[in-house]
Formats: structure tokens, C-alpha cells, sequence
């Protein structure tokens, strides 16, 4: 766990904080009002709380409390250095934890990639607190895999025991050039440097291998339980307001998969899509993702709990 540097003070100028979830010390953005309704933006691989740099402004603004964690093992939180600390599990116990500690009523989620899974998984645990869901290239199943998460490069020789291990911490492909290898408007240094940074120790980015080795592909693989009992609980999410953000240039989470979302969840509006956006729509579109979450909020929940 690192300290934030004074040069990424201007990019990302919000005070952390931090808070002990199941042996681990979480560390989280808490702005806005603080009778507002609470809004949690979640994360995935391989960023932290920096990807939502363009929300906390407006969606402050517009009433709502807005909390940024970050995963354990990325951004400012703990970086173990075991797998057996980074499961789904581990990681939908750890929001649960900083929901309950921060008393989290009547929240929002708004997630991406991993942040996905792991937070309607812990919103499933919190069912009567959730009020609203947005969702942007991510997935909440195990019936549907798209070509990226099938093909030898880069997936599966990720996975490899000897030459993953090389790409991933060696040469730290994904933590050192996840987000700034894929961007679609292009980065100045210091952006790159702000998501790279967190990773900078030696091993402080096992948790940029576990989560590619914990997606599940098929029965018996590590997660594939979870995510099946994620899938089986959707239902119950019927009533809660929920829109799709997509960028359908995302070739990890393409179009695909909002459609399957769709089945998932027939009540939900959208997907909207951006063009000119990745992966990363967070960072790619920002400003235009966040100024269409804020008139649906406003809409359907409202700021006040």
C-alpha cells in the first residue's frame, strides 16, 4: 500500500481513506454530501478508483455521496501476495464489509469488468440496500464467453505457468500497460503514469494475474460456483432500476454480452452505446458516460435515500 504522490494531486485530487475489511485495509474515496444518496463506482482489472477520475465531480454535484473503493490488491488498498486472498469471494466480502461499515442505504452500483461480479455479488448479499444498478462491459454469467476469452493470445498464454508468469510480473504487461496500451483518445504521461504507479513494487500486482486466471470457463474452474449462483440470483434483481453503458469496440466484453445482460435482466434500459471508446469507456468517454448516469439516477432513485 502505497501513499498518494503529490504529482498525481492534481489529476486526482480526493482524499483517501481507508478502512480494515477481513484482515485487509481497503482504501476509498467518500465525497459529495453526506445525507446524499451513496453511489458506489467499482473498478476492474488492471485499474483502481483513478478510472472514475470524470464521476466524483458531477455526480457530487448532483447530491449523491460518491465512494470509490479499491479492490484489494489494486490502488492504494493492501496488495497481498497470495491468490487465496484475491478470490471472488474474498473480493465480494470485502464490499460487503466496507458497505456495512460505512452504512451504505438505498446505494447505487455503478460497475465495469470484475466490478461487475463482484459487486452485484455483494449487492445480492445487501439486497434490500440496493436502489439502482449500472452496468458497462462486464458480465454476471458463465453461459456466454466471447472470443477474446477463447483465443491462445493474449488469453490463454496469459495463463501459462512459466510464460504468464514472465508477461504478467516480469514485464508487467497488463499492470504497467493495461489501460494505456488499449486507449482510444490517448493519454498524456502523467495519466499513464496515475494508473500504472500503484503497481510500481516488486509483486505488488498479483492480483492483475489472479483475476484473468479466476474467470471461470468452465465447471470446476476457480469462481465458476460463484458466478453460477451470481447468474442463478438474478431474478431477484427485477425490480431494481438498471441501465446498460456499453462500448461495443471493447473486444474483451463486445456487444455480446450486453445482449446477454439484456436476457438476464429484460427490465433494464439501454444498452446506450459509445463510440470511440474501449475497454476502458471510463477513461475514453468519461465526461459523456457520467453526464448519462446522472439524469437516470435523478430519475429513477433520486439523491436523497
Amino acid at each position: 500500500m502505497c501513499e498518494k504522490p503529490e504529482w498525481l494531486k492534481e489529476l486526482f485530487p480526493w482524499e483517501e481513506r481507508r478502512l480494515p475489511v477481513n484482515g485487509r485495509t481497503m482504501a476509498y474515496l467518500d465525497e459529495g454530501a453526506r445525507d446524499g444518496r451513496p453511489v458506489l463506482l467499482l473498478h476492474g482489472n488492471p485499474t483502481w478508483g483513478f478510472l472514475y477520475r470524470d464521476f466524483v465531480g458531477p455526480l457530487a454535484r448532483a447530491g449523491y455521496r460518491v465512494v470509490v473503493p479499491d479492490w484489494i490488491g489494486a490502488g492504494y488498498s493492501d496488495h497481498p501476495r497470495v491468490d487465496a486472498a484475491l478470490t471472488l469471494a474474498h473480493h465480494i466480502a470485502d464490499l460487503v464489509s466496507l458497505i456495512d461499515q460505512l452504512e451504505l442505504r438505498g446505494f447505487a452500483l455503478i460497475a465495469q469488468d470484475w466490478g461487475g461480479p463482484q459487486g452485484v455479488g455483494a449487492a445480492l448479499q445487501r439486497r434490500r440496500e440496493l436502489a439502482a444498478l449500472v452496468l458497462m462491459n462486464t458480465w454476471l454469467f458463465t453461459d456466454y464467453q466471447g472470443k477474446f476469452h477463447q483465443s491462445p493470445l493474449p488469453w490463454t498464454t496469459w495463463h501459462a505457468p512459466i510464460i504468464g508468469q514472465l508477461l504478467m510480473k516480469r514485464f508487467k504487461v497488463l499492470s504497467h500497460g493495461g489501460a494505456s496500451a488499449i486507449t482510444r483518445r490517448g493519454m498524456t504521461d502523467a495519466e499513464k503514469r496515475g494508473y500504472h504507479h500503484v503497481f510500481d513494487e516488486p509483486d505488488s500486482d498479483h492480483v492483475v494475474l489472479t483475476w484473468p486466471r479466476t474467470i471461470p470457463l468452465r465447471e470446476g474452474d476457480r469462481g465458476w460456483a460463484d458466478m453460477q449462483a451470481i447468474q442463478r440470483r438474478l431474478p431477484e434483481l427485477g425490480d431494481v432500476p438498471t441501465l446498460l453503458l456499453w462500448a461495443p469496440q471493447d473486444n474483451v466484453f463486445p456487444i455480446e454480452y450486453a445482449n446477454r445482460l439484456r436476457d438476464l435482466l429484460p427490465h433494464a434500459e439501454g444498452p446506450i452505446l459509445f463510440d470511440r471508446a474501449g475497454h476502458f469507456l471510463q477513461d475514453d468517454r468519461g465526461p459523456d458516460v457520467a453526464a448519462a448516469i446522472v439524469p437516470f439516477l435523478d430519475r429513477r432513485i433520486g439523491s436523497r435515500p
